[in-house]
């Protein structure tokens, strides 16, 4: 009991040192001592919430003398926050460092049910202080929030840009993950076949680069790229430990994923169409398959130009979801439509047919499931609105 008290009181003592920085008192960080240990940990991903499906780092410093056993972590986030999910959606949801009792922290995964890993980092003693310095001030009021960008500053990255930031000279191990691009080192985290496929639907061509170094955005990765990292002639990791282990993980989507349920669906249109005729002599349900895809295609846009998102510009699904279906389709409800209309049609079913002929040609990796998609747009637009024969086009275009 009075050990736990001693690192309570001693935990409120720095916080109240953090609050006196963040007054713009002179208040200097308290100094480590010799026996102070500064350490990345790294926590297992977890398929219960999409935000935890990628893990999670956090930096630990440890000293037995001061009482200490702190974590700096910089995901958090507040779901209280004024616009939180518009912010979120928009890519402007603030994100901070917060400081943590190491006691707290791993009792809230344990109860998630998820591994720990901590990697001791070799720093000499100006070392350790000079991180943790910087780690207290980023957390004052005025510094701690940041605006969260998945690929490129996260709960990863800023945990290793700070510790990086102490040494001259870094080199990394090659590894294989080096020529993954960013979309596929996503798709081997997300556990959840439906989750992926609307990930990939709203992510566009930046993430089909090879990610190399900036792999990192994942704390798994982070945690191989220090094990095998070399900082000033020395090796970056002294020791490894696994706090939690034995952790099972539960990763299966079963067989119904959507490659399947859109081949299913593809295949019982054809029978319905083969047996009933239903879609050509009920125009809306064809008219309703293709606004739902128009209007993917308008979400796809706001991705594009309505946030602040850098993985969701240049999205080439915008070639077979396109938005102009939705005020398009309309005209071809008149009596008399016109010619440019079957137009639009006959050219976007050229163009889905060219997607599907020159799959492998696509600089961007589309999601399996948009094969069969792609067969049912050129079936559905076909039965809404068959192009006339090339006579009657001429005329409905040219008079």
């Amino acid at each position: 009991m009075n050990a736990a008290l001693s690192r309570f009181f001693s935990f409120l003592l720095l916080m109240l040192s953090l609050s006196m920085l963040s007054a713009g008192r002179d208040v200097k960080v308290p100094l480590l001592t010799e026996h102070a240990k500064v350490s990345l940990l790294t926590i297992n991903r977890n398929d219960e919430a999409i935000y935890r499906y990628f893990g999670h780092t956090a930096i630990r410093v440890k000293d037995t003398i001061l009482g200490w056993d702190l974590v700096y972590n910089y995901g958090t986030f507040d779901f209280y926050q004024p616009g939180f999910v518009m912010n979120f959606i928009r890519g402007k949801l603030l994100y901070y460092e917060s400081i943590d009792q190491y006691g707290d922290f791993e009792v809230m995964y344990r109860e998630e049910n998820r591994w720990i890993r901590e990697q001791e980092l070799n720093l000499t003693q100006e070392q350790k202080q000079s991180l943790f310095e910087k780690l207290t001030i980023n957390a004052r009021e005025e510094n701690k929030y940041y605006q969260y960008d998945f690929l490129f500053d996260n709960c990863s990255t800023r945990p290793r840009d700070v510790i990086l930031s102490l040494f001259k000279e870094k080199q990394f191990q090659p590894d294989a993950d080096d020529a993954a691009t960013f979309r596929e080192l996503i798709d081997r985290n997300v556990p959840n076949e439906w989750i992926d496929f609307g990930m990939d639907l709203l992510i566009g061509l930046p993430t089909d680069r090879k990610a190399g170094y900036d792999r990192t955005f994942l704390p798994l990765e982070l945690m191989e790229l220090f094990d095998h990292a070399t900082v000033d002639g020395k090796p970056l990791v002294k020791g490894n430990e696994l706090i939690l282990s034995d952790v099972p993980e539960h990763y299966s989507s079963g067989w119904w994923t959507p490659g399947v349920v859109f081949t299913l669906l593809g295949i019982l249109i054809i029978v319905l169409q083969i047996k009933t005729g239903v879609f050509s002599r009920y125009k809306v349900i064809p008219l309703i398959y293709l606004s739902l895809v128009g209007l993917i295609g308008w979400l796809l846009v706001f991705m594009w130009f309505g946030t602040d998102h850098p993985s969701t510009k240049w999205n080439l699904n915008l070639l077979w979801a396109m938005p102009f279906h939705v005020p398009v389709l309309l005209f071809a409800l008149r009596k008399n439509v016109a010619g440019w209309v079957y137009a639009y049609i006959k050219g976007y079913r050229i163009l889905l047919v060219v997607l599907l002929v020159g799959w492998w040609l696509n600089p961007q990796d589309y999601h399996a499931a948009v094969v069969p998609l792609l067969f049912i747009n050129i079936f559905m637009i076909s039965v809404f609105l068959p192009v006339p024969t090339k006579e009657d086009f001429s005329k409905r275009i040219f008079g």
